[in-house]
């Protein structure tokens, strides 16, 4: 890709401000270049005219690589060759994805695991397990770099294998706040990815955006812990818009900690227990290509008595707002 090309992505993404998927929809319904995006023509059909905006945003996206590229991140656009080919199908795809960590990553298949972010501590322990196993038998297991579920889930993953986060945030805001250690291992093994630029803080309509895109990239989406009024709702509800497939796993009736999961299983939801029901959902056991290959052993069924509690255990004492 050339460097004006690059160039004029990001200037285009800069150019839709803080109403990216709005913008996305309109212009991959009436581009008709789509998912080449021409700078001038995309300024003209959202309604910001004339050649001193395209120089104007062409000189903010110079002076954001410029940046950016002392970060060591990389940028990546529908019609760039890394860009997610199932995400570049969803109505509102992200003009741009900041990438930190390895943008080929964002290529091979990927199951979204996500829940509470005050997840118990059984909760956080089927995600790391399930993950685990995920990531063993070829799966970016991707989440979206949240407390409890999203951070045991990444952390399971990179135990056997791969993990990618998408951020609701600038990938240089240290948020959550405890959460650096985490992000490096991320960037060294995997990838953390956002569409809003360097700086931009972790504002709550973010979120939102965050989980269309996390769900647009994955195959399927599996709540792990979720209660009746959750955020991993609504990226189910967004999965399945997207037509995804939406699987949970069940949990302990008495509290309500998992009453949005079992919501979820009463209305289609593939019940999960273990990583192979989510393979087999998929059609990735037994596949030759395709697909994930399989694991070595049993999925679902491998205890790792040691490593769980010694990685989870920092998470007992976070402050849980987020």
């Amino acid at each position: 890709m050339s460097d004006s090309t690059r160039v004029d992505a990001v200037a285009l993404a800069l150019a839709a401000g803080t109403q990216p998927a709005r913008a996305a929809g309109v212009l991959k319904s009436d581009t008709p270049s789509w998912p080449v995006l021409p700078l001038d023509e995309c300024l003209e059909r959202l309604g910001l005219r004339g050649a001193a905006s395209a120089a104007r945003w062409r000189a903010d996206a110079g002076r954001a690589l410029a940046h950016t590229a002392t970060l060591g991140y990389h940028a990546v656009w529908p019609a760039h060759p890394a860009y997610p080919a199932l995400l570049r199908t969803i109505v509102d795809p992200p003009l741009l994805l900041w990438v930190r960590g390895d943008p080929a990553l964002l290529e091979g298949p990927a199951v979204a695991l996500i829940g509470s972010r005050l997840a118990s501590a059984a909760g956080r322990e089927v995600a790391f397990q399930l993950a685990a196993d995920l990531a063993a038998a070829g799966v970016v297991v991707a989440s979206g770099f949240a407390r409890g579920i999203d951070a045991a889930a990444h952390r399971g993953a990179l135990t056997t294998g791969r993990s990618l986060a998408v951020l609701g945030c600038g990938l240089d805001q240290p948020y959550p706040s405890d959460h650096g250690p985490l992000g490096r291992e991320l960037a060294a093994s995997g990838a953390l990815i956002s569409e809003f630029p360097p700086g931009a803080p972790p504002l709550a309509h973010h979120f939102p955006l965050r989980n269309r895109t996390l769900s647009g990239l994955c195959r399927a989406v599996v709540v792990v812990q979720a209660a009746k009024r959750s955020g991993s709702l609504i990226t189910a509800r967004l999965a399945l818009e997207q037509g995804r497939e939406v699987m949970a796993v069940p949990g302990d009736v008495r509290t309500g900690t998992n009453a949005g999961g079992h919501a979820l299983i009463r209305d289609g939801a593939r019940l999960v227990e273990r990583a192979s029901d989510i393979l087999e959902e998929l059609g990735w056991i037994g596949r030759d290509a395709g697909g994930p290959p399989d694991g070595d052993g049993p999925l679902g069924e491998r205890s790792l008595p040691t490593a769980i509690p010694a990685i989870l255990a920092r998470e007992d004492g976070w402050d849980r707002r987020r």
